[in-house]
C-alpha cells in the first residue's frame, strides 16, 4: 500500500486505500500521526498550528473501501472530518481507484466540500485527479487538482518523496504547488521532514516533521 508522506492531512488516508491492491481478504487498517504543520495543497491547513490526523480505512477483497480521515486545526477551529467511499482495482502491473469523499468542519457548519477522486499508481508513481462537485462556496465548485508523484529509497527503510500538483480553479487562474520530503521507517511507526510551497507571490515556505503510526 502506498503512503504518502509529502502531503499530510485527512486526504492521506484516503489515498492510501484509493490506490491498496486488491487483497485475498479483507483489511482494517488504522493511522495516526503528529505534524508541525498540515500541509494542504502546498499551503498551511492549520494556519501553521501542530496537528494531530487519523483515520481508518476499511478495504473489502471485492475491492470495495470504506473510511474516515480526520485532522485537528487551529485554535478554536474544531476538526477536520472526511469520510469516503470508493473502489480499488488492478490491472496487470497498474493499481486505479476512485473515490467520494465529503469533508466537513465539526466548528464550522457552514463550510464543507465534496470531491470525486481518481487515481493510478506504477511501481513507486502515482497520479491523481480530484474534482470538487459540491461546496460551501458555490464559486468553487467545478475545481479541479492535478497530482503527480514519486518516491525513491536511497537508504535501508529512507525514502526520498515528490510531489507536483496544479490548482485549476472553475473561475480563478491556476497555481502550482509541490512538495519534497523524507520519509524513514523506525522501529514503530515513520518519520518525515518536509518542504512544501505554492507558485504564489505570497506563498510560505513550509518544514513539516511528523511522526505516523500505522497498525
Amino acid at each position: 500500500m502506498k503512503k504518502n508522506l509529502v502531503l499530510s492531512g485527512a486526504v492521506t488516508t484516503l489515498v492510501s486505500g484509493l490506490l491498496a491492491p486488491v487483497t485475498a481478504q479483507a483489511e482494517l487498517e488504522f493511522n495516526v500521526g503528529v505534524f508541525s504543520d498540515y500541509i494542504d495543497s502546498g499551503e498551511s491547513g492549520s494556519d501553521n498550528n501542530a496537528v494531530v490526523q487519523g483515520g481508518v480505512v476499511y478495504a473489502h477483497e471485492s475491492g470495495l473501501f470504506t473510511g474516515v480521515g480526520m485532522s485537528t486545526l487551529g485554535p478554536g477551529e474544531g476538526q477536520e472530518v472526511a469520510p469516503f467511499l470508493g473502489y480499488g482495482f488492478t490491472a496487470g502491473e497498474l493499481d486505479f481507484g476512485v473515490a467520494y469523499e465529503y469533508v466537513y468542519y465539526s466548528e464550522l457548519e457552514d463550510r464543507y466540500e465534496a470531491e470525486i477522486i481518481g487515481a493510478v499508481e506504477y511501481a513507486s508513481m502515482y497520479a491523481e485527479v480530484g474534482y470538487l462537485t459540491h461546496a460551501h462556496d458555490r464559486d468553487a465548485e467545478g475545481d479541479t487538482s492535478y497530482v503527480i508523484g514519486a518516491s525513491h529509497a536511497f537508504m535501508p527503510d529512507t525514502y526520498l518523496n515528490a510531489e507536483l500538483g496544479y490548482d485549476d480553479p472553475n473561475k480563478d487562474d491556476g497555481t502550482t504547488f509541490w512538495g519534497v520530503g523524507v520519509s524513514r521507517a523506525v522501529e514503530v511507526g515513520e518519520i518525515s521532514l518536509t518542504y512544501a510551497s505554492r507558485d504564489e507571490n505570497d506563498a510560505q515556505d513550509l518544514f513539516v516533521a511528523g511522526y505516523t503510526l500505522s497498525f
